[in-house]
């Protein structure tokens, strides 16, 4: 292999890498976004990840998960419903009483508890706590009934059942493309398959839907439906 074959190859091999990392939004993106609470509430929390995050649930908090270290009030919320179809292969799994990272998702989405609901209290500006449990999401009740919505929380077919069916096969357990940028967990679609909930105006994000990787059928389409839905 020449030298300037080398070089092109390993530009390519670079080209590739970064469009794939690029696709994914910097955590940072949540800034100015619907989900930068900080902004939102007026409040100046230590960080603005804390209004959903917490690093340290210290012992004035209320028990809490510690899944992705999450400070929101779950829901309580015991049957949501599951959305069923001829074409499905895999029934999902009642979300009600679960706890998968969509019903962190449910827990602001469903219109039950409310945004400024924590574990762990956030100051504001003048150091003081926030008032807790007084704002609603303008969209309460918008996940409260998953029959009619796109179904979440169900194994994600296997190649063969995916080509029977006329899915994108998935690239292994953790994500369908195989870089990451439209996730599975444990080789479920969840929510954050689809949206990221750190995406925002800085990274082109709308409704925080994730950037599905490029492919002719979405160009010649509009739609980023058809990764998956072939």
């Amino acid at each position: 292999m020449s030298k300037i074959t080398k070089v092109v190859s390993l530009a390519l091999i670079l080209c590739i890498s970064l469009s794939a990392y690029a696709a994914r939004a910097p955590k940072s993106a949540v800034f100015g976004s619907a989900h930068d609470f900080k902004t939102q509430l007026g409040g100046a929390s230590y960080t603005l990840c804390n209004f959903c995050h917490i690093a340290h649930k210290f012992g004035s908090a209320p028990t809490g998960p510690g899944y992705l270290l999450w400070n929101h009030t779950l829901s309580n919320v015991s049957t949501y419903g599951v959305y069923t179809s001829d074409s499905m292969r895999s029934t999902p799994t009642e979300l009600g009483g679960q706890l998968t990272v969509s019903n962190l998702c449910l827990s602001c989405h469903d219109g039950t508890v409310a945004i400024n609901s924590w574990y762990e209290a956030q100051a504001g500006s003048n150091f003081q706590p926030l008032p807790q449990g007084t704002l609603f999401s303008s969209e309460a009740g918008i996940a409260r009934d998953l029959t009619k919505q796109h179904p979440v929380n169900f194994v994600y077919p296997d190649a063969t059942t995916a080509a029977a069916i006329g899915m994108q096969p998935a690239a292994d357990l953790n994500s369908v493309d195989g870089n990451g940028n439209v996730p599975l967990f444990a080789g479920r679609m969840q929510c954050a398959t689809c949206h990221d909930a750190h995406a925002g105006p800085s990274s082109g994000a709308h409704l925080f839907f994730r950037a599905f990787p490029s492919t002719p059928a979405q160009t010649l389409t509009g739609s980023s439906c058809v990764y998956c839905h072939l």
